[in-house]
């Protein structure tokens, strides 16, 4: 792990902002999503010390983009949090704001009594936004309802043939294409949840992260869902992210930087879930 940990986590390092935080590139503002990714990564004191700073009022830490507001990174941050009154506050606010119901159609076809989360307040329910969520609530909180509610949304969205789309299973009667990131990303939280669902999508994503091998992070996400659920092919996909970084260094992109410094390094027992 050392060898091909320390350069990632280094370049990570490398890329904190003065504040604390991390942007998505070095240099650039500090942002929700690289902060709490790369204090998940390295334990990092300054990350959390941003991240509770951001932290707003209702528990949320929220990228701000003039009318969008994304309060995606809260599950994140929930997780990067060391407990406490922050970690609390943040759960809570998952809990509070599932996604807004929206009706099935012959067109789009899902489950409406259940919700996931989304990107932004009080929008339709996306995979990722939802399996974040559901992670950090099945680490820290895992009695809470909103699981059921969120993984029941992961199962209806499951593609034809296993994996997942960024949204829904179909649309206009076509079975939409599965991806390695999204699919890796349902994978993680979904570990010990169901053996067959997780056999379906762990099959597909041996063949999808090496049909996206140069996308860097959908490898890197790839290869934390592989070793999470203790599937053989991890090692093959750790070895392509190593090789991706000692070509590419990613481009300098800061959520890649985190998710392979976590996937192959000491932070990936935090996403794990133990029942």
């Amino acid at each position: 792990m050392g060898r091909i940990w320390t350069p990632i986590a280094s370049a990570l390092r490398e890329a904190r902002n003065d504040d604390g935080g991390f942007g998505p590139r070095a240099g650039l503002p500090s942002e929700p999503e690289p902060t709490a990714l790369a204090t998940i990564a390295l334990d990092d004191v300054g990350g959390r010390d941003w991240l509770g700073a951001h932290q707003r009022s209702d528990g949320s830490v929220t990228f701000d983009a003039a009318a969008i507001q994304n309060d995606s990174a809260t599950s994140l941050a929930a997780i990067a949090f060391v407990g406490g009154v922050q970690r609390e506050r943040a759960l809570d606010h998952l809990e509070a704001t599932l996604a807004r119901s929206v009706p099935s159609t012959a067109a789009l076809p899902q489950d409406d009594s259940v919700h996931g989360w989304a990107w932004t307040e009080g929008t339709f329910g996306w995979v990722e936004p939802t399996a974040r969520a559901v992670l950090a609530l099945r680490l820290f909180r895992p009695t809470s309802p909103a699981i059921q509610d969120g993984i029941g949304m992961l199962v209806d969205r499951e593609g034809a043939g296993g994996g997942w789309n960024y949204g829904n299973r179909s649309a206009f009667g076509d079975d939409l294409t599965p991806y390695a990131q999204t699919t890796a990303v349902a994978l993680v939280a979904l570990q010990r949840v169901d053996q067959d669902l997780e056999d379906r999508g762990l099959s597909v994503l041996r063949s999808l992260w090496r049909r996206e091998r140069v996308g860097g992070l959908s490898v890197a996400l790839s290869t934390a869902a592989l070793r999470l659920h203790g599937d053989p092919d991890a090692a093959a996909a750790e070895r392509q992210t190593s090789e991706l970084f000692e070509r590419t260094r990613f481009l300098g992109d800061v959520v890649t930087l985190a998710w392979a410094a976590i996937a192959i390094g000491p932070g990936l027992p935090r996403l794990e879930v133990a029942t």
